[in-house]
């Protein structure tokens, strides 16, 4: 599944690293927390973060108790800067996810040999 949603990000321009051990740049930092998949794209003044979490059995409780809100990053001077959060979850299995994420999470569901859904987030 990782490797599906990595291609994806890399068509959207998105330089991918995965599981990373520290964070890839000064200006990137989290504590206690290490994302799945963390992309990263600069283009026309706007820096954007993705981080990714593909949870092939999803469990709320277990996602829940991340620490993915200890990751904060700063965008370069004159830039403009977006933290993009993306769930990725294998088909069928979306019926495990609470939707209430969509509040600052899209949420990806992944078929094996596609096509993909993209399930936006509400916060954009």
């Amino acid at each position: 599944m990782k490797a599906v949603v990595r291609g994806e990000l890399e068509k959207e321009g998105f330089g991918v690293v995965e599981e990373p051990l520290y964070p890839p740049a000064k200006w990137i930092s989290w504590s206690t927390y290490r994302p799945d998949l963390l992309g990263f794209r600069a283009r026309d003044m706007k820096e954007e973060i993705a981080i990714v979490e593909c949870e092939t059995r999803p469990s709320m409780r277990r996602f829940a108790s991340k620490n993915y809100s200890s990751l904060w990053f700063q965008p370069s001077v004159l830039s403009v800067g977006s933290l993009r959060r993306i769930l990725a979850v294998p088909r069928g299995k979306l019926g495990a996810v609470d939707l209430r994420l969509r509040q600052g999470w899209e949420i990806w569901v992944i078929g094996i040999n596609g096509p993909h859904e993209k399930i936006p987030s509400l916060r954009r």
